[in-house]
């Protein structure tokens, strides 16, 4: 899916970014893709990108489920 029309960025390419250690901020996103904000709709679509990634990365993994006794 395409979230950025004016650079024609696709939600894959935002997400790998947005992953990197580097990637403080939604600009970051589009400066390491080589392009900067034009219009500005984007720009909370990136904004949530980063914190699903984050999310993501901080999120405990799924614990085992237990045993019920009876």
């Amino acid at each position: 899916m395409i979230v950025c029309v004016c650079n024609a960025l696709a939600e894959r390419q935002c997400r790998e970014v947005a992953a990197r250690p580097e990637t403080r901020d939604a600009g970051c996103i589009y400066r390491q893709l080589g392009c900067r904000v034009r219009c500005g709709a984007c720009v909370t679509t990136m904004r949530d990108i980063i914190d699903h990634v984050r999310n993501e990365r901080t999120a405990p993994a799924d614990p085992e489920p237990q045993s019920v006794e009876e």
